[in-house]
């Protein structure tokens, strides 16, 4: 990795772009949603959302295409005849689906607990933002790990935090670089190509067998072997979670947030 700074940035530059989408979802949701007239104003809200989310998941894909690419190059490697993959179309009804679940559903949830319109306003509008953003920033994240595995010059990839993860984040990024070649059974840390909503990480191309650990994953390794030491499978992970949420967490230094 010829340019040590460029996972972080890569990671931050993706997460404005998720504050910027967040704040244009929030905007819509409290100017055109009427909690008094939930399914009668919500066909307006969805109208409105369906374009933001597709046009932020397409400039994550491009971001992703273009990072790849000058990841590649500065690793040495020639252009050649590769091209970088796109990611998998989103699907009408998925993003539908999602929106609706989210939305509306989310808020009537709220209110059979016994939230206030008020209340239950909020509780969805975090949902449909953590929903809304993983739907888009899924167009760079397939399209980098998509590019990856197609690449016959990639050897793998890293998992690169925001600075407050969570356990299963952090966990996954404990393992470093994980090799396209490598043996992963008896490791409890699977999953490193997967994400949740609110989720900062973002993978990272490696093109060696020996590429260094990216930020503190160094770190982070060492703790897991520290703390998961006489544990195997799940006993690990939950040992390593146990340390995160009681220790850990607090003192992870990472790079600031954008």
């Amino acid at each position: 990795m010829a340019n040590p700074g460029a996972p972080q940035r890569y990671r931050r530059i993706q997460a404005l772009a998720a504050a910027r989408l967040a704040r244009h979802v929030l905007q819509v949701w409290r100017e055109l949603m009427n909690p008094a007239k939930i399914d009668a104003s919500w066909p307006a809200v969805q109208a409105a959302l369906k374009p933001v989310v597709q046009e932020a998941r397409e400039q994550s894909a491009v971001l992703a295409r273009s990072t790849y690419m000058d990841a590649r190059r500065d690793a040495g490697i020639d252009d050649g005849d590769f091209t970088p993959e796109d990611p998998l179309p989103l699907l009408v009804h998925r993003l539908e689906r999602a929106l609706d679940v989210t939305g509306p559903v989310e808020f009537k949830k709220a209110i059979a607990a016994g939230k206030t319109p008020q209340q239950a306003m909020d509780a969805a509008a975090v949902r449909l933002v953590g929903s809304t953003q993983y739907l888009a920033l899924e167009g760079g994240r397939q399209a980098m790990q998509r590019s990856i595995e197609a690449d016959e010059q990639a050897t793998g990839w890293a998992r690169v935090t925001d600075a407050d993860p969570c356990a299963w984040c952090a966990m996954l990024a404990s393992r470093g670089p994980v090799y396209k070649s490598a043996k992963t059974a008896g490791d409890p840390r699977q999953g490193g190509n997967r994400y949740h909503d609110h989720c900062g990480c973002q993978a990272w191309p490696a093109f060696t067998n020996d590429e260094p650990f990216i930020g503190v994953a160094e770190q982070l390794y060492d703790d897991w072997l520290r703390t998961t030491r006489g544990h195997g499978g799940k006993h690990a992970v939950n040992a390593f979670r146990r340390w995160w949420e009681s220790e850990g967490r607090a003192a992870y230094t990472a790079p600031d947030r954008p």
